[in-house]
C-alpha cells in the first residue's frame, strides 16, 4: 500500500535564501546609527583611512569597480536601482569617495555634502537604511582587494569612518522623508546639525531641485564635491 502523494517542493524549497558570505576579519552587517551617536572619527583613524588609499592613481576606478561587485552580490535586488551601464557610476562614485576622504578634516562641509547626497538617494534611488550595512560591508571588502597595505586595523578605522559617512546620509534622507510626509515626523526625533554646505549646494531637500543623473550627483552640482578650504 503506497503512502500519500508527495507534494512537490515550493519554490523557497528549491531555492532557500542564502546568507550572505564575508571575509573572516569582518563581521555581518551592523544596523546604521543616529548622527547623535557617531563622533567624526579622530586624526589617527581619518590617517589610516587615507594610507590605505594612498597609492591609487589619479582617476583611477578599480574601487568603485570592486565595490559594486561586492554590493551586487551581497545584495542582487539593488542591482535594479542602478544604470546598464555602470562606468559613468564607477567615475563619480570614485571621485566622490576619495575626496571625501581626503577632506575629513573639513567636516562641516562634508556632512553638509553627505547630507544632501542621502536626501537624494532617498528621493531617487529610494535607498532605505537597510541598504547602508551592504554598501558599508561592500566597500571595506573592495578597500581590502585593492589596498597593498592593508591590515586589520585599516579594516577597523574604514568601518568608523563609514559609519560617520552613514550617519550623515541617512539624517538628509531621514529630513527629505520629513518634508515629504510632514504629518508622518516624529517630534521627539533629534534633528542633527547639518553643519555648512558646499558653495552652491542646494537647500537640503529641496523639492524643486532638477532631478540629478547619476547616484553620486547632488541638484545643482555638476562636478565631483570639492570643500571651500
Amino acid at each position: 500500500m503506497s503512502g500519500p502523494p508527495r507534494r512537490a517542493p515550493t519554490v523557497l524549497q528549491r531555492f532557500p535564501p542564502v546568507r550572505p558570505r564575508y571575509p573572516e576579519h569582518l563581521e555581518p552587517p551592523l544596523s546604521p546609527r543616529r548622527i547623535t551617536e557617531v563622533p567624526l572619527p579622530d586624526e589617527s583613524v581619518i590617517e589610516a583611512v587615507r594610507a590605505s588609499c594612498a597609492r591609487l592613481p589619479a582617476g583611477s576606478t578599480r574601487l568603485a569597480e570592486r565595490f559594486y561587485e561586492n554590493l551586487f552580490a551581497m545584495a542582487p535586488d539593488v542591482r535594479a536601482m542602478f544604470p546598464d551601464d555602470l562606468r559613468p557610476q564607477h567615475k563619480r562614485m570614485a571621485t566622490a569617495l576619495l575626496e571625501v576622504v581626503q577632506h575629513l578634516d573639513s567636516p562641516d562641509d562634508v556632512a553638509g555634502y553627505l547630507q544632501d547626497l542621502g536626501a537624494q538617494h532617498h528621493r531617487e534611488l529610494q535607498v532605505k537604511p537597510e541598504h547602508y550595512p551592504f554598501v558599508g560591508r561592500s566597500l571595506v571588502r573592495a578597500v581590502s582587494e585593492i589596498s597593498p597595505t592593508w591590515t586589520s586595523s585599516m579594516s577597523s578605522a574604514w568601518v568608523l569612518v563609514y559609519e560617520w559617512i552613514t550617519a550623515n546620509m541617512l539624517a538628509g534622507a531621514e529630513r527629505a522623508a520629513e518634508q515629504a510626509n510632514p504629518r508622518r515626523r516624529a517630534p521627539s526625533a533629534p534633528q542633527p546639525s547639518a553643519g555648512s554646505a558646499p558653495p552652491g549646494a542646494p537647500a537640503h531637500g529641496n523639492p524643486q531641485a532638477p532631478a540629478p543623473r547619476h547616484a553620486y550627483d547632488v541638484p545643482s552640482r555638476d562636478r565631483a564635491y570639492r570643500p571651500s578650504r
